[in-house]
């Protein structure tokens, strides 16, 4: 098992500069809106190999009501052995372990974290992009080359695009990306049959039992994913040099969620899919386990708040049986007996709670 035993930051959004010891178990923030809760997870986030939450200005995420330009955070994690990671934040982001440069890649190999924040409540029900990021950050973990594969990609799209509104030839970047979107589909298809595993792990939660199925974006589902891409390709042809925008690829994949062959969005209630959310979760913690053989680090964001009372009760007892670190922040007012460690947040400050 690997968990976070220890963190400090300096000049961190509003952290206050302080040494905190977690528990190796369930930690639970509480806090009002703004009080830094969601900062201090983020902090976790940034060193365990993720970077920020959200995609934005550096500066940012240095606090505005000091002079220096950069932060600091600091985090030991123990397991089978000890690691020091040490992040510098600012202009220029760089990250250490053991006194030494790294990449993110290897941190993320090391220390597999999930973070899963309250827009994530909308994997069931909202647009594929979102179940799209879930499957990014799940494969992220669990393939070694797929962020670098998904660059490549993105950069090879974008170029079609670009192609096709100036009216040239995008047959040279159909070459490119071929290979690239079979591995990513194949890999993409790998993590929903894990999840379809470990959804099952998860029934207590579960409203009721679901299918998860992979959807290859614009294409024919053949067996061959190379075979798949290509015949695509030709079949969307014409509408892509009408639109000037690529038709075939990851960027229009999805998963689809069923119900005893229905969708979800039609046969259950919106407490029902929030539950059905927090199930596909926590069954992308149990693959982590699965392929990694290391337990997880979870990071969960107010992801609480729009359960039932007992649909809280139900994921506290299911966090309670997975043994995983669980670093969760709440509103005091949305979560109920919390049988782990409590840390109350005020102003950036943080403290642990006397039981």
């Amino acid at each position: 098992m690997v968990y976070c035993r220890l963190t400090s930051w300096h000049n961190f959004r509003n952290l206050t500069p302080r040494r905190l010891e977690w528990a190796a178990g369930l930690n639970l923030l509480i806090g009002n809106n703004g009080s830094g809760k969601t900062n201090a997870l983020e902090a976790l986030h940034f060193l365990s190999g993720w970077g920020p939450f959200r995609s934005q200005r550096k500066s940012v995420l240095v606090n505005w009501n000091i002079e220096e330009k950069q932060a600091f955070l600091r985090g030991f994690f123990s397991g089978e052995g000890d690691i020091d990671i040490v992040a510098t934040v600012g202009e220029k982001n760089v990250i250490q372990c053991d006194g030494k440069r790294t990449t993110y890649g290897t941190i993320r190999s090391n220390i597999p974290t999930l973070a899963f924040l309250p827009g994530d409540l909308a994997i069931v029900d909202g647009a594929p992009s979102v179940r799209r990021q879930f499957l990014d950050r799940l494969c992220a973990l669990l393939f070694p080359l797929y962020v670098r594969k998904m660059s490549d990609c993105r950069k090879t799209l974008r170029h079609r695009a670009i192609l096709l509104k100036e009216r040239k030839d995008p047959s040279l970047t159909s070459k490119v990306l071929a290979p690239l979107v079979s591995w990513i589909w194949s890999t993409r298809a790998a993590a929903v049959d894990l999840l379809n595993i470990g959804i099952k792990e998860f029934y207590a939660l579960l409203p009721a039992e679901i299918e998860l199925t992979f959807q290859r974006g614009g294409a024919f589902d053949l067996q061959d994913p190379l075979e798949d891409y290509w015949r695509s390709v030709k079949k969307w042809r014409d509408k892509e040099r009408i639109t000037t925008v690529p038709q075939v690829g990851p960027q229009r994949d999805d998963m689809i969620i069923t119900s005893k062959g229905q969708p979800v969005t039609m046969t259950m209630s919106r407490g029902q899919r929030r539950r059905t959310a927090a199930s596909l979760m926590l069954a992308a913690g149990w693959a982590v386990e699965r392929k990694m053989r290391r337990k997880p680090i979870l990071i969960l964001d107010e992801i609480a708040a729009e359960l039932d009372d007992y649909g809280r009760q139900l994921l506290i007892e299911t966090l309670v049986q997975s043994s995983w670190q669980v670093f969760a922040a709440t509103a005091e007012s949305s979560m109920g007996h919390w049988p782990g460690a409590i840390w109350n947040v005020h102003q950036g400050d943080i403290e642990r709670k006397n039981s």
